[in-house]
């Protein structure tokens, strides 16, 4: 061992060198600097040990069955508040009919996620948490299937992205991993089971009564069966009877399992399973967060909202401004423009078995002067078919909507002067018409109507820049309008005699 440490040290004097020990003290202090660098370049390197797995992991079902897949993360005892998973299965064989963010961790979404595309084959789940999560096994979301055809399959996470709640987003994903399942053709003797009041296994509903029915197999004499929420529950081998449905009355909230079999003699068949999922409950109280807040508002409000359900989840929101109708929306709500004034927003958080909660904010927005029409002015007269030359001045920027008896017929932006100058070459016919103009400032707040009336008179025409007497252009237009006529019908007529003349000549 001597030896070959004083051959060593020959080796590296003989280029130029240190020895031995020194080279290793040198080597020590270069993996201190390297490890010094790296934690200060990759720190994703050590922070790295999340992990997108799904749940259950395999299972077994027979074709025709519903079944669901949860999308869950292991932060790696890591706080998180930010997710994607992107779910990868064979469409042909493994058909997805919804994803759901019911029980999320998550109160954000990206939208339109999450979502899924049985063409693509893939489902996605992005989204962020307002709490940060730190834990084994959060779930982000849900995605349900049928099962089309036999066989065994996989659903993989082919990409995603857990982030760190370190307020720069931090990648913590170092696994992915997959579920495989077996689907079985349905074996000959079990009856098929379906619902007149709660038909679809995916879907939630508010009814918690259940009604089932099935089919008849070849020799059946008999059916056990027993309702309950253990998803692989077998009936014993006493018959219940030969009756073909069964109501249930006042069940609880939650998924439930009515389990069947048949009998044929003194045989049983493999029992089939059908889902039942009902939520009576509507979603959790929550708030509408108003940006600005909401008293003296300056600018059309952000309106911010998230709603959670802790059984179906959230299917939906709609808004209503004032009484307005309903109409479906996402979080975040800009208002594109809001009148001054008092105002009243309703959201609705609706969950996917139709329940709703209800929350309420009060706008207190800050009104703006209208615009001033300086042309035309009111009472003025202009000639029929004259185009209308309009004149607007406001306070500030913006766009001035001009309506011409209530529809509008351009929004022109205001120049650096606060005005605005339009030429509307539309026909108006005679008589009294109204034109109004609203302001629409740079923050979207929206100014009481200015208005005016005018009139256009049938007994002066503008044609070509001229100005012609109506006594004059109407007769006229009359005559040329009868000369068209006129010989328009002797060409028909010429045509019809040359057609008749073709056909006796044949």
């Amino acid at each position: 061992m001597k030896q070959s440490n004083k051959l060593i040290n020959r080796l590296i004097t003989a280029f130029g060198g240190t020895p031995l020990k020194a080279v290793a003290n040198k080597l020590a202090a270069s993996a201190l600097l390297l490890l010094f660098l790296l934690l200060l370049t990759t720190p994703t390197l050590f922070a790295a040990g999340a992990k997108l797995f799904l749940s259950p992991s395999s299972g077994s079902y027979y074709v025709g069955s519903y079944f669901s897949v949860e999308v869950r993360v292991n932060t790696g005892g890591n706080s998180t508040n930010a997710y994607k998973a992107v779910l990868a299965y064979p469409a042909e064989k493994l058909e997805a009919v919804s994803v759901s963010s019911g029980g999320s961790i998550c109160s954000l979404w990206i939208p339109p996620t999450p979502s899924y595309s049985n063409n693509a084959g893939s489902a996605t789940f992005e989204c962020g948490a307002t709490t940060a999560y730190k834990g084994p096994a959060g779930r982000i979301g849900t995605v349900t299937f049928v099962a089309k055809a036999a066989g065994s399959y996989t659903v993989s996470i082919s990409g995603g992205n857990v982030k760190k709640a370190d307020g720069t987003g931090t990648e913590l994903l170092s696994a992915r991993e997959s579920a495989s399942f077996t689907i079985q053709d349905l074996p000959e003797g079990v009856p098929a089971v379906s619902s007149s009041t709660h038909p679809d296994q995916n879907a939630w509903y508010k009814e918690k009564t259940v009604s089932l029915s099935w089919t008849v197999p070849s020799a059946a004499d008999g059916y056990s069966y027993i309702f309950n929420s253990n998803p692989e529950e077998t009936p014993d081998d006493l018959a219940e009877g030969n009756e073909t449905s069964r109501t249930y009355e006042n069940n609880g909230d939650g998924t439930w399992y009515f389990h069947l079999k048949a009998r044929s003699g003194n045989n049983w068949s493999t029992t089939n399973h059908f889902r039942v999922q009902i939520d009576s409950q509507p979603p959790e109280d929550f708030e509408i967060v108003v940006d600005p807040p909401g008293e003296r508002i300056t600018r059309a409000p952000l309106l911010s909202f998230a709603a959670t359900d802790a059984l179906s989840g959230i299917d939906h929101y709609e808004i209503s401004l004032d009484g307005s109708e309903f109409a479906t929306t996402t979080s975040p709500y800009q208002f594109e423009r809001i009148k001054g004034g008092v105002h009243e927003v309703i959201v609705r958080a609706v969950d996917r078995a139709g329940n709703i909660k209800e929350a309420k904010a009060t706008l207190e927005v800050v009104g703006i002067s209208a615009p001033v029409i300086t042309k035309p002015t009111e009472g003025e007269t202009i000639p029929f078919l004259a185009p209308l030359d309009i004149r607007a001045g406001t306070g500030s920027a913006g766009t001035i909507e001009l309506l011409l008896d209530g529809k509008i017929v351009a929004t022109p932006n205001t120049d650096p002067g606060f005005k605005i100058e339009h030429t509307l070459r539309q026909l108006i016919l005679p008589g009294g018409h109204k034109l109004a103009a609203v302001f629409i400032n740079t923050d979207g707040i929206e100014s009481a109507p200015a208005e005016i009336g005018f009139k256009v008179n049938a007994g002066t025409v503008y044609l070509l820049g001229l100005l012609i007497p109506g006594f004059i252009f109407f007769p006229a237009s009359l005559a040329v309008l009868a000369l068209l006529v006129f010989f328009l019908v002797r060409r028909i007529k010429r045509w019809k005699k040359k057609g008749v003349g073709v056909e006796n000549r044949e």
